[in-house]
């Protein structure tokens, strides 16, 4: 999107910043994902028949 010139450099810069924290929060196990064993244990969806 930015090389179309929908997106600035500015804020291509700030999403670009903001994707490295939340990867790092997943790495850490921390801010929202600092339980993610208890809701990970949680059996996966289906689909009814």
């Amino acid at each position: 999107m930015r090389r179309l010139g929908v997106v600035s450099d500015d804020e291509g810069r700030a999403v670009r910043a903001a994707r490295e924290r939340a990867v790092a929060m997943l790495e850490m196990r921390a801010g929202p994902f600092a339980d993610a064993g208890a809701w990970a244990a949680w059996p996966p969806p289906r689909l009814p028949r």
